[in-house]
């Protein structure tokens, strides 16, 4: 039997992918300077991992602060170095005005008697700068992008689409193909600008604390059209939720705990940080604080279901409850009363700290082509510190609609059209009907364990080769012969899901292989990355960025940014 797929067109001048604080900030911009602009999501925007960020995110706002301290702030300790100072004293800047402009808006951050900003200090910063709603800050920054955005009549907003591919044209970005999954039909948008803003990779992993589309698509996408991937092996790990079960992979926002008073114990009861890092504890970095609990993991000092127990049994119930209430009513709903039980928890994916090379405003070295949040690279360096993922993808976001409206209303000449690949209509056809191979669900399952098992918070150069030899075979060997669920087959609906879920698997495949490259290259350990075969830190020969580039024949090509030398 015949399957048809039907294709619906688009035409738009900047086409958003990614409906989180980023693309909603693009989309706002980009609606202001009055140009046409459509916004495209996985989910109903703004969505995307803006809700996970929960203690708040840092602007200097206090009187005796400044975006200069706040930089060098970014700038000081492990990681620092490879961050890109010009991208990030932009930052430090921009986000001021945007916290106004999101109070404008109705955003209620927490005020003091006075009706200032209530401003939370974060580890590893000289000044107290976060601003916050508390522990759900991320969910009411959300709901104000909501309120702004949903409403607006100039932004043409298509949700349950996954874009799965840009369609390149004589150097330069011209469109995106992908799916709409509940109507189970096909999607091709032409446009003058594209503003890739899908968020990072922590889907990739078994344990993240992301929602379950964000898959990596934005950095796949961007280096399969040529443009470099920078520091991709820099993950920010942070503490999840082992048990119960209906907590599992649920981040209790562990600085809200360390702010609170909260301590990190082995399974013997001992404050184990104060072993790797008598000076600061559990003040030192988010990084350091992982590394060293996934170091008590590997020694066998665990707990029963495999992680170490963050306490907060000594803390007054009035500081929980007013400085992590959403997570003390959380965990009370699943049976934990953090006032009188710790919290077993272990290292899971929440941001990727790479991602693709862009300049000041978002753009990258690919005509057509911007990227913004945690799809944009070069922010966070090596290792960042709290408070900067969601205050960096408002900034980027922001400028890269800004920019993008610009270029294109400068262009005359209208967006060329664009149809589906014959390839890939020919490839949904097969997955469709094939009823024999393995089936997608399992396939992405394996990438995600594979992730988890060799890429984690702890690496070493046998477990990235085993990543890589495993990531290729996945490629080449179980992908052509996916097949979806006979009940997908049955029913539109589902069969426009499973379509989606499936083509995120050749995406997971693409991203395990570069990150396991990238891992795999840099010979030392620091910040994020850590390598039990070479444990120690080498300005020497690894004071540099890597960059990863597409070759002529598909190969990856690695180098390092700043001495633009290749090490393949």
């Amino acid at each position: 039997m015949a399957i048809d797929i039907s294709v619906e067109n688009y035409e738009t001048d900047v086409l958003v992918i990614g409906g989180g604080a980023a693309g909603g900030m693009a989309c706002f911009e980009c609606a202001e300077a009055g140009v046409r602009v459509t916004l495209v999501g996985k989910s109903r925007p703004p969505s995307g991992t803006t809700s996970v960020a929960r203690g708040g995110f840092a602007a200097a706002m206090g009187k005796d602060d400044s975006p200069a301290k706040h930089l060098a702030d970014l700038l000081e300790g492990d990681g620092g170095e490879l961050i890109d100072p010009e991208l990030a004293g932009i930052w430090c800047e921009d986000i001021v005005e945007i916290v106004n402009d999101l109070r404008e808006w109705g955003a209620d951050f927490v005020t003091n008697e006075d009706g200032d900003l209530d401003l939370k200090m974060f580890p590893n910063h000289s000044k107290p700068r976060a601003v916050h709603h508390y522990d759900t800050t991320g969910n009411m920054v959300t709901k104000t992008l909501a309120k702004k955005i949903r409403p607006d009549q100039r932004i043409e907003q298509h949700s349950n689409t996954s874009i799965v591919d840009l369609i390149v044209e004589e150097n330069r970005v011209i469109g995106a193909w992908g799916v709409n999954y509940n109507k189970g039909t096909l999607v091709a948008y032409s446009a003058k600008e594209i503003i890739l803003a899908t968020g990072g990779g922590s889907g990739l992993f078994y344990v993240n604390d992301n929602p379950p589309q964000v898959t990596g698509d934005g950095y796949v996408m961007g280096y399969r059209a040529g443009v470099a991937l920078l520091g991709s092996e820099m993950i920010d790990f942070q503490a999840m939720c082992c048990s119960p079960e209906e907590l599992f992979g649920f981040a209790p926002h562990p600085t809200g705990f360390i702010n609170a008073g909260a301590v990190f114990r082995n399974r013997d009861g001992e404050l184990f940080l104060k072993r790797y890092f008598p000076d600061t504890a559990e003040k030192s970095t988010r990084s350091e604080v992982i590394l060293a609990m996934a170091k008590e993991i590997h020694a066998g000092r665990a707990g029963l279901t495999g992680g170490i127990f963050m306490d907060a049994t000594e803390v007054p119930m009035e500081i929980i409850q007013k400085q992590i209430p959403h997570v003390y009513k959380t965990c009370l709903h699943r049976g934990i009363d953090i006032s009188k039980t710790p919290l077993e928890v272990a290292p899971g994916s929440h941001t990727w700290l790479g991602g693709l090379e862009i300049d000041i405003d978002g753009k990258t070295p690919m005509s057509g082509l911007w990227a913004a949040g945690e799809t944009g690279g070069g922010i966070h360096g090596g290792n960042r510190i709290g408070g900067s993922a969601l205050s960096s993808a408002l900034v980027f976001g922001r400028r890269a609609g800004k920019a993008a409206a610009g270029l294109a209303k400068s262009e005359s000449s209208m967006p060329v059209r664009v149809e589906v690949p014959d390839e890939a209509n020919d490839m949904l056809v097969d997955l469709i009907s094939r009823d024999e191979g393995p089936l997608q669900a399992d396939v992405r399952l394996r990438c995600r364990m594979l992730a988890h098992d060799q890429l984690g918070s702890i690496r070493s150069s046998d477990g990235c080769k085993s990543a890589l030899a495993e990531y290729s075979k996945i490629e080449t060997e179980e992908i052509p012969r996916m097949r979806i669920s006979e009940e997908a087959k049955k029913s539109q609906k589902l069969r426009g899901q499973e379509l989606e879920s499936a083509l995120s698997v050749s995406n997971l495949a693409l991203l395990g292989r570069l990150l396991a490259t990238a891992s795999l290259a840099r010979e030392e350990s620091r910040g994020a990355h850590y390598r039990t075969d070479f444990p120690d830190k080498d300005d020497k020969n690894w004071g540099a960025v890597t960059r990863l580039e597409k070759g002529l024949n598909g190969e990856i090509i690695i180098k390092k940014d700043s001495l633009k030398q290749d090490i393949s």
